[in-house]
């Protein structure tokens, strides 16, 4: 009998320290420290600026590297791939309006196609954003 009351307390003593524990109920509030601004305003020192004409990029099954690239995939894992060999391809950092253009064959698909204009990251500090031109800089020691 005394074991059972022993076993109870303690019981009940765990359930109320948990209960009481704050760990549950959050994380700590909603303020995570990261502010968004609704002007537009970036404050990274990075911009993405167009370079080049647009460029087209096709995954077709109709070749061995394409029928194993586009095997099983769904239709968004499809336009990420095409997207990322485009990238890949014309040695840029991003497409700017990347379009996809596919054919599917039931849920097979048969060949995707993506388009769009070429974009490199530069720093704030060495592209003029208004004129979209170099800055030569010369960095002296």
């Amino acid at each position: 009998m005394k074991k059972r009351i022993n076993r109870l307390a303690f019981a009940v003593i765990t359930l109320l320290l948990l209960c009481g524990c704050r760990v549950f109920t959050g994380a700590g509030g909603v303020d995570t420290g990261m502010g968004v601004d609704v002007k537009g305003r970036s404050y990274n020192s990075y911009d993405l600026v167009p370079v080049g004409d647009r460029i087209t990029y096709t995954i077709d099954i109709s070749t061995e590297e394409g029928r194993r690239n586009l095997n099983g995939l769904s239709l968004n894992e499809a336009k990420r791939l095409a997207e990322t060999e485009a990238i890949r391809k014309y040695n840029c950092d991003r497409l700017i309006d990347p379009r996809f253009d596919f054919l599917k064959k039931g849920k097979r698909i048969l060949r995707i196609t993506v388009d769009g204009r070429p974009g490199n990251y530069r720093t704030k500090e060495t592209y003029d954003a208004k004129t979209r031109q170099e800055i030569d800089i010369n960095v002296r020691h």
